[in-house]
């Protein structure tokens, strides 16, 4: 909008400019005539070539336009596509997620049962030991069957 106000702007000027010019100009009836039938084709001609530059820009814009209207209409079924896949991805790595916390969880429980496990399993063991000093010679606790 800008280009066109300044454009229309220059050529007011001109002929604004080109009036005064002629008007003010120490030149007889026939000359000033002459003059202003020149001056007067030569701002249709501009204008003529203006109108055909907006015309040829006007539709390789809507042209333009056209396009990129058809590739936003193919390109639209695709990225809803990719989003649904996006969707269903992200609900397959949130429940993913929670099943390995729970399995990470469970783990880490029966790791600390475990632990308490092997405190039971070593005082079983070192009283074990003792006991195996007590057993004959040549026999295990495994043997003995405990």
């Amino acid at each position: 909008m800008e280009t066109k106000n300044l454009v229309f702007g220059i050529i007011t000027g001109a002929l604004v400019g080109a009036g005064t010019a002629l008007l003010l100009a120490p030149k007889s009836g026939e000359d000033m005539r002459y003059s202003l039938k020149s001056g007067t084709a030569s701002a249709a001609s501009s204008a003529s070539d203006f109108a055909v530059t907006a015309k040829e820009k006007t539709q390789l814009a809507t042209t333009r336009g056209q396009e990129i209207i058809q590739m936003i209409r193919e390109i639209t079924p695709v990225v809803q596509e990719a989003i649904s896949v996006v969707k269903e991805w992200k609900e397959v790595l949130q429940t993913s997620a929670g099943e390995l916390k729970t399995e990470v969880q469970g783990f880490k429980s029966s790791e600390s049962s475990s632990d308490d496990s092997s405190h039971s399993a070593q005082s079983s063991t070192s009283s074990q030991s003792s006991s195996s000093q007590a057993l004959p010679e040549g026999r295990t606790p495994s043997s003995v069957g405990f």
